[in-house]
């Protein structure tokens, strides 16, 4: 890979590209966390040059519900690096019923990937930013405000050793 931390959004195309492992923290209102998780995640290439596919798998935990079974849960997102924007990195939902709408929308500064604009899902407030800790991990911190949410979202991303994605 080229150097770190990428310089231009082929770069950060390249840093994402591959298999993760991930640990997720959800907190909810509250200091004390909520939930946990802890799954797989990999950024695949697609035909359209610029774009991953991200898919995740993982189960969740209730921590304050004991003897609750995990909830495994899967989620899909489609990354565009620079396609209609080369300054930008734009995340579409890629599965459920807003397939092919807009999610959130980034600019590259430094090890960061921080957002460009806010994305409003009702009257409530999403911003995530990526902290681009090494070549062999990230950091996504997602906060949600509003009047029906006060949530973080903290999830700590791995890369697994010896696995690439080859384009799909």
């Amino acid at each position: 890979m080229a150097g770190f931390p990428p310089a231009d959004m082929p770069g950060l195309a390249a840093y994402f590209r591959g298999y993760w492992q991930f640990t997720r923290t959800i907190w909810e209102g509250a200091e004390q966390a909520q939930a946990e998780a802890a799954g797989e995640a990999v950024f695949r290439e697609t035909e359209l040059a610029g774009q991953l596919l991200y898919q995740e798998r993982g189960h969740l935990r209730m921590l304050a519900v004991p003897g609750m079974r995990p909830i495994v849960f899967s989620r899909l997102f489609d990354y565009r690096f620079g396609v209609d924007d080369p300054a930008r990195l734009q995340v579409l939902f890629a599965d459920g019923e807003r397939v092919g709408q807009p999610y959130q929308d980034y600019l590259l500064r430094g090890n960061m990937v921080a957002p460009a604009a806010d994305h409003l899902c009702g009257p409530d407030c999403y911003n995530a930013a990526y902290t681009l800790d090494s070549d062999e991990g990230f950091t996504m911190e997602t906060f949600i405000n509003g009047p029906r949410k006060h949530t973080r979202v903290l999830t700590r991303y791995r890369r697994q050793a010896g696995l690439s994605a080859a384009p799909a």
